[in-house]
């Protein structure tokens, strides 16, 4: 019986079936990463749409991450439980909802902070449950390449929002897009019904196995179990240091930073920031790839950490850099930031094997705290200058200058120099886990 099982096991990871799964639930993840972005190309318009300040506005905006990190806690237990199809279906419906609600009206904006909050909830089920069907059709040799691979089609959904989605705005308006938003992701709904199967008995054993240990504990013993971990907290913080370049810079502030300093058009400016999701979406499936080659989780996280604050701080001190030159150095640092992909792998190689859900949906939690606690403190910074500025020079008119958004977003680089200082507490996680089963 055990030889059949393990037979039954191994045909089953092969062939065009796991490939057609997972891409469907990453069609999903990159669905939400246009979402996630969306404010970045629609910033101005929802000042004027809400008639609020950059500090207020993003501290709305930032609703999505304020559900979205701690729900990670509660969808990597969901996943273990229940598996990936009842989840990932509802959630792509909520994202939709999430997108319609904003344009139902701008008296008040807690339509739009609504409309935020449902974008985050659906959207935690996003990136940890593509790894979960990864984890469940996949051999583990090709989990952190299929990590990578995930994160560059989010980088995609990135790009898209960028550009493309801009574009839009600037033809039929950010109402308008958001509702082709909402349509797109009831179409993707349907697609996840159609491609994703009845859990196969590998995974259904792997359940059982969970819940046994439910009943014989609690289920959040587990939970406990992972956050108890320091290696959890560290690996996290690294990972949100790696991918504050997007959670901060490209995501929300960034266009804004660079049509100020650089005096370019809002076209422009979101060409340059696509060269920085560009370099992620090149740079993922290596830096996944080459973490199983090499055998290290750790280095390819240290030098991308310190690597990418050195240009960063670069970037920020000098200002006066030509826009083709800034857009190169933004894709050079999302192909050295790409290596965040490892920080999941090495979060449930830190932890027990029955866990994984639970481990790579805390790392992201802890990834998504760091972004979404930067996001309204520069917001803030931008705020107090400005008012400084209206008493110094006796305006009511509230205004920021390119230092102000040079001083506000320093805390990019020094972040990731301390990401770089935390990965010397990690431990090596590839050489005695190699095997998630």
């Amino acid at each position: 019986m055990k030889k059949e099982s393990e037979t039954t096991k191994s045909v089953g990871k092969r062939g065009i079936l796991p490939t057609l799964i997972w891409a469907s639930a990453a069609l999903f993840y990159l669905y939400e990463y246009i979402v996630r972005v969306a404010p970045n190309v629609m910033f101005s318009e929802l000042e004027t749409a809400y008639n609020v300040n950059s500090a207020t506005l993003s501290a709305s905006i930032a609703t999505y991450h304020y559900i979205y990190a701690p729900m990670q806690l509660i969808v990597g237990i969901l996943f273990d439980r229940y598996g990936g199809k009842r989840l990932l279906v509802p959630a792509t419906l909520m994202v939709a909802v999430g997108c319609i609600i904003p344009t139902l009206g701008t008296n008040s904006l807690w339509t739009l902070s609504i409309g935020r909050f449902l974008m985050g909830l659906g959207s935690s089920f996003g990136f940890v449950g593509v790894l979960y069907v990864a984890t469940v059709w996949f051999p583990p040799q090709r989990i952190a390449f299929l990590s990578g691979l995930t994160t560059a089609l989010g980088m995609l959904g990135a790009i898209m929002g960028a550009t493309i989605l801009s574009k839009i705005v600037d033809t039929v308006g950010w109402e308008s897009s958001l509702e082709i938003s909402a349509i797109t992701g009831i179409v993707l709904a349907f697609i996840l019904i159609i491609t994703i199967p009845k859990a196969p008995a590998w995974e259904i054993r792997r359940r059982e196995l969970y819940k046994k240990e439910e009943k014989t504990n609690n289920f959040l013993i587990g939970l406990i179990t992972v956050l108890k971990n320091p290696q959890t907290w560290v690996i996290g913080f690294v990972g949100g240091a790696l991918f504050l370049p997007l959670s901060l810079f490209a995501d929300l502030w960034g266009i804004q930073y660079i049509m100020n300093v650089s005096k370019v058009s809002k076209t422009e400016a979101a060409t340059a920031i696509s060269m920085l999701y560009l370099g992620w979406l090149i740079g993922s499936p290596f830096a996944g790839w080459f973490s199983d080659f090499c055998g290290r989780r750790k280095a390819p996280m240290f030098w991308g950490a310190i690597t990418s604050g050195i240009l960063f701080f670069f970037m920020l001190f000098f200002p006066e850099i030509p826009l083709y030159v800034l857009s190169g150095l933004l894709f050079i640092s999302g192909l050295l930031c790409s290596s965040e992909v490892v920080s999941f792998v090495a979060g449930f190689e830190a932890n027990e094997k029955h866990l994984k859900g639970t481990a790579m949906a805390t790392i992201n939690m802890i990834i998504t705290i760091v972004g979404g606690l930067c996001q309204p403190l520069v917001g803030y910074i931008l705020l107090v200058l400005a008012e400084e500025r209206t008493l110094e020079e006796y305006t009511s008119v509230l205004s920021n200058t390119p230092d102000d958004y040079r001083n506000a977003l320093m805390i990019l680089p020094i972040i990731l120099f301390l990401g770089a200082i935390s990965c010397l507490f990690m431990k090596e996680t590839f050489i005695k886990n190699n095997s998630y089963d």
